[in-house]
């Protein structure tokens, strides 16, 4: 049975050295395929200016005729003069829109990252007459807003009752979902707060950024490796890799679905019932002190409830006292 070794993991400078000596080679060749190029353009160049220069002599020895013949060639080259301007005009302009171009890519990437990425979270507490019918035409209007209920739980007792929800509104909705719980009732209570996570947004970018590189790299080893023992390390390292930017970018979709979508916690309730009117005068004498007879009527009973087990034993244990006097006499 043949024994597999140990394959070490590689560390990202051995990455890095092995990948620059398998490309060397590529890079060699490209370097002298770019130097026979600039030959070739020098040498066409050359022939061209060669050739330039030819043509203005025979140019200059043309306006040296006489008579018609200077008349002729004065008029060619005054007609034909302005078009070579604007040609070299159009040469020269387009080297500036290049500049005009990268300028503002230039811009643009650096409005880019400019950008900031806010976290909303919300709490509010809203009174009611029906809790039940308010969540649910709240419900309905986060969904019409393109947003979503992540949750939703009702508690009712005697005094009232209550819905809690949890919505995930569009950032951009957050004045218009103010709006509606005021419209929605009596807001008892309403909290927003902000925060600024661009920080921790572009570290992720970056860290996935340096991730994707590493792995292009890496199947580009596998690709060109000469050895098993090369192929099996840069496997294992590509697999880590791999795994470690899918985590990142499940963290980085999880953060940009929080700053896409601000997060309202809303507690809606109804108003507690009010006690029942008390009765003034005899009425009012009577119905209380039933109620203080009714109160001593039960708590006698609590009171014979919790003393009768211990009067019971009692009983049995005076029972059996007189018991053994009457044997000790007889």
């Amino acid at each position: 049975m043949s024994i597999q070794p140990e394959i070490p993991e590689l560390t990202d400078e051995q990455v890095d050295r092995m990948y620059r000596r398998v490309t060397g080679r590529i890079d060699l060749d490209a370097s002298l395929a770019r130097t026979r190029s600039r030959k070739i353009a020098l040498t066409a160049a050359s022939v061209v200016a060669v050739l330039g220069l030819g043509g203005a002599v025979v140019g200059g020895a043309v306006t040296f005729l006489p008579q018609g013949g200077s008349d002729q060639a004065g008029d060619s080259a005054s007609i034909e003069a302005p078009p070579a301007a604007e040609d070299a005009g159009g040469v020269a302009d387009g080297p500036n829109e290049g500049m005009s171009d990268l300028s503002k890519s230039g811009d643009g990437t650096s409005a880019e990252a400019g950008v900031r990425e806010i976290v909303t979270t919300a709490s509010a507490f809203v009174t009611v007459d029906d809790p039940a019918a308010a969540a649910d035409a709240l419900s309905r209007w986060a969904e019409d807003e393109r947003g979503r209920v992540e949750s939703r739980s009702e508690s009712s007792d005697d005094e009232r009752s209550s819905v809690s929800l949890r919505l995930r509104i569009p950032a951009g909705s957050t004045g218009d979902t103010t709006q509606q719980l005021r419209e929605l009732g009596e807001v008892a209570g309403l909290s927003i707060d902000s925060e600024d996570v661009s920080a921790q947004g572009r570290d992720l970018d970056a860290r996935i950024k340096a991730l994707e590189i590493s792995v292009v790299r890496l199947q580009d080893l596998m690709a060109k490796a000469s050895t098993t023992a090369d192929l099996l390390a840069a496997e294992q390292t590509l697999s880590q890799r791999q795994s470690d930017l899918e985590a990142l970018q499940a963290q980085r979709r999880g953060l940009s679905d929080q700053v896409a979508m601000a997060t309202y916690d809303v507690e809606i309730s109804s108003e507690d019932k009010p006690d029942a009117p008390s009765s003034s005068g005899f009425v009012g004498a009577l119905e209380a002190g039933w109620d203080v007879l009714v109160g001593t009527l039960g708590v006698a009973l609590r009171v014979v409830g919790f003393l009768l087990p211990w009067a019971a034993l009692l009983a049995l244990l005076t029972a059996a006292y007189v018991a053994g006097r009457r044997l000790l006499r007889h």
